[in-house]
Parts: structure tokens; C-alpha cells; sequence
């Protein structure tokens, strides 16, 4: 299950953590009371928190629902009984695409809650340590100053599971 970690998912995954994070620093620096306020830039590593925290947290689920996926999409292609090969064919084609539509349901199911879960942590981090800005640097974008609250946020995501 690893794959789907891969590619374009992990990079709409961490596109979409990277949005959370945005949101959330927008939401901070709005919420400033005064126009003077300082500002106190903090980031994150969106894609440590994947690794670290997402991946375990639904590996185990994700496998048990592709197992189960897989043993009745076998079933469901076994019982075909067409002889045009290229009708049958057709016909598992579309059984993949539904059992994948499936799948791909459940693994949004799973991530979702995580992605707030995240969101919620880098807010909470954040506002105990003062800070108003709260970056992703999984791509290296901080290059001088800010604080990191990577592992502060992993502490905070793993104390509330």
C-alpha cells in the first residue's frame, strides 16, 4: 500500500497539507488584533508529517480493505462466463474500475480526518509557542530563520492518538 503514497497521491497529499497549512497561517495572521502585532514565523515539514504520521496511522486499514477488495474482485472476475475474450476482458476492466473507485473512497475516508487532525495539531503548536505564520518547508522554502514545529507537531499527533 506504500503506492499510494507515491507519485501524485503524495504530492495531493502534502498539496493538501500544504493548503491546511496556508489556511491556517492566513487564519493567524487575520486574526492579529492590532495592525503592529508581531509577526513570528514558525514551519513544518508536511511531508516528515506524511511520512511519520499519516502512512502509519492508515497503512494497516488501507491493506486489510485492499485484501478484502481484491478477494471479492477475484471472486466477481472468476465468475465471468463470457467466451468473447475481448468482452470478457471489457467486463474485468470495468470490475477493476469499480473496486478501484472503492478504494480510492475508502482511502479519502481514511486520510481526511488525518489531514484536520494535522491542521488542528499545527494550530494548537503553533499558539502555545506564539507563533502567527506557520510555513511548509518540505521543499526547502524557509532557507534562513523561523521555527520548526515539525516535531513538536508529530509529539501533539501522536500524544492524541
Amino acid at each position: 500500500m506504500a503506492e499510494f503514497f507515491t507519485g501524485k497521491n503524495r504530492a495531493a497529499i502534502i498539496g493538501g497539507v500544504g493548503l491546511l497549512l496556508v489556511l491556517v497561517a492566513l487564519g493567524a495572521s487575520l486574526s492579529g488584533t492590532k495592525a503592529t502585532q508581531k509577526t513570528t514565523v514558525g514551519y513544518v515539514d508536511s511531508d516528515r508529517l506524511l511520512k511519520e504520521y499519516m502512512e502509519p496511522t492508515v497503512m494497516e486499514p488501507l491493506t486489510q480493505e485492499t485484501s478484502k477488495l481484491q478477494e471479492e474482485l477475484d471472486a466477481e472476475i472468476a465468475k465471468l462466463q463470457i467466451d468473447d475474450e475481448n468482452k470478457k476482458l471489457e467486463e474485468a476492466q470495468a470490475l477493476v474500475n469499480k473496486y478501484q473507485t472503492v478504494l480510492d473512497q475508502k482511502k479519502r475516508e481514511l486520510i481526511t480526518p488525518l489531514l484536520m487532525e494535522t491542521s488542528e495539531s499545527i494550530k494548537r503548536v503553533a499558539e502555545t509557542q506564539g507563533i502567527t505564520v506557520v510555513l511548509d518547508n518540505t521543499y526547502g522554502f524557509v532557507l534562513y530563520g523561523g521555527v520548526d514545529l515539525t516535531d513538536e507537531v508529530l509529539q501533539d499527533l501522536h500524544a492524541g492518538k
